[in-house]
């Protein structure tokens, strides 16, 4: 049975690697699940074609597969799998935790700009990184943008999008009107060739959006808002928003110029503007205070969060009834703080620094240390702009990398940034060398024990599931690597936690 026929049956297997968990949405073309992956044990989104699907949407599902499989990006949903069961086709994707940009509007219609600025810079970082590559997405809209609770947005749905390079097989012809008119360009409103420059369009509505609280273009019917986009000049931000920052009005109503050669040339001219209105920050953590590097670290709260906040009358309530019962238990807090103060368990897990380091494929550093070999704190200093830059081994059987500790030590939780060095440190981190990543990682203990840990094609830190580990020392080998840009690899973060047996 299909699984549009079964829409309500969760859960079931969809193959022998997919069980489908839930429906998360119907699309143009077919069905989106929520699945799980069984063979890694993970969350996908698994896009299901209808089986009833004509030549022309079988040939588009296709072309979706085909752009998306070569996008690598942290604000881009990726491609895990791509297959065919019981004559339907199916597309395997990164599955967003989160809500969909038209969802935070439609509850907080205008943004405070803080938040603009979040989703504005990783919406136009995604982009950018398409268009490099020759793809432009087409349909950019609210619904297609899905923000994470640690502020991380993700751009979905490159069913219409145009591979630049594909243009003797494109499907979407001259003449042939795709998107969806609130956001679409003049340029597509007339059927016209579309380019990077659409997205860019698209993209300035968004951002007139969440600015304003409204569309810049309505109408009761799509030809009535495809005429205003072709013929009708926006209104000023300014007269719905007075006190957004200087040049951000500027930065709107030159994304939305009907002219192509009077918009930005391209994304990475928009981003330069957009520093220029949100002047970048200091972001580089300080030294050993934290691991973990998300936006929300940066002082940013929660987008979604915020946006379905309860009322003020409601949080003045809250904050009485929180304090009240904060008076009954004082005592009580005063003897909790003491003792978390005063008491440190002996047995607990922290984490572990190494005493030695050896990389014995190293070739050259990465990051403006002195002297020739590399600064051992490097592999544990929170930031991964430094690395070890390794040739691949020619014998797997030698380990890339070796840890030594002062006593026996047992090592519980795993994590590892490894095939990414990152070129630029600011708020988003997505600036990236990509380099060979390791599908697998080998670790040995001083007795020879050995585990093989699988690790997923992502850029930054990750956190595979080991066993616990006693040992004075940890060996790492590498076996199969996923293709990367450069010949080599590179090691910019190694993270243990444990605790030292006595």
């Amino acid at each position: 049975m299909s699984p549009e026929n079964q829409a309500n049956n969760f859960p079931r297997p969809f193959n022998q690697n997919y069980d489908l968990i839930d429906t998360l949405g119907r699309g143009g073309m077919g069905y989106v699940y929520k699945a799980l992956d069984k063979r890694l044990g993970r969350e996908v989104a698994l896009k299901v074609l209808d089986s009833s699907s004509d030549e022309e949407a079988i040939q588009r599902f296709y072309l979706e597969a085909q752009a998306m499989k070569e996008l690598d990006h942290q604000n881009i949903v990726q491609i895990f799998d791509f297959g065919k069961q019981d004559k339907q086709l199916f597309i395997a994707m990164t599955y967003v935790k989160g809500v969909s940009l038209s969802d935070i509007l439609q509850k907080q219609s205008m943004l405070p700009f803080s938040s603009i600025e979040v989703i504005i810079k990783q919406i136009a970082r995604g982009l950018l990184y398409a268009h490099n590559r020759g793809i432009v997405h087409r349909d950019v809209k609210p619904s297609n943008i899905m923000i994470t609770h640690d502020n991380r947005v993700y751009i979905m749905d490159f069913g219409i999008s145009y591979i630049q390079e594909m243009e003797k097989q494109r499907l979407t012809k001259t003449g042939m009107t795709m998107g969806t008119p609130e956001y679409m360009s003049p340029e597509q409103c007339h059927g016209e060739e579309v380019t990077l420059q659409s997205d860019i369009y698209s993209m300035g509505i968004i951002l007139f959006e969440m600015t304003c609280g409204r569309l810049p273009f309505n109408g009761n019917r799509p030809i009535e808002i495809a005429i205003q986009h072709v013929q009708n000049q926006p209104p000023d931000p300014r007269q719905f928003r007075p006190d957004m920052p200087k040049g951000l009005a500027e930065l709107i109503l030159k994304c939305l110029k009907k002219k192509l050669n009077e918009r930005f040339h391209d994304m990475q001219e928009f981003l330069d503007t957009c520093d220029a209105v949100f002047p970048q920050k200091d972001t580089r953590a300080t030294a050993q205070v934290t691991r973990r590097h998300s936006l929300l670290s940066h002082g940013r709260e929660s987008i979604a969060e915020a946006a379905t906040r309860l009322p003020s009358k409601a949080r003045a309530i809250h904050r009485k009834l929180t304090a009240l019962a904060l008076s009954i238990f004082p005592l009580i807090i005063i003897l909790m703080v003491l003792l978390m103060l005063t008491h440190k368990p002996e047995s607990t897990l922290r984490a572990l620094e190494w005493d030695e380091a050896v990389g014995n494929f190293e070739t050259k550093a990465l990051e403006n240390d002195s002297g020739v070999d590399y600064d051992l704190d490097n592999l544990n200093d929170g930031d991964l702009k430094t690395a070890w830059l390794n040739t691949m081994p020619l014998k797997p059987q030698n380990p890339v990398l070796s840890l030594y500790f002062k006593k026996n030590t047992l090592v519980t939780h795993l994590g590892i940034a490894i095939g990414y060095q990152k070129s630029v440190d600011d708020l988003f981190g997505d600036r990236f060398r990509i380099f060979k990543k390791p599908k697998t990682v080998t670790i040995e203990s001083a007795d020879g024990f050995k585990q093989k840990v699988k690790l997923e094609n992502i850029k930054g830190m990750q956190y595979p599931t080991i066993q616990a580990i006693e040992t004075t020392e940890l060996k790492f080998y590498l076996e199969e690597v996923f293709e990367g840009e450069n010949e080599d690899f590179a090691i910019s973060e190694i993270r243990l936690l444990g605790m030292e047996i006595n």
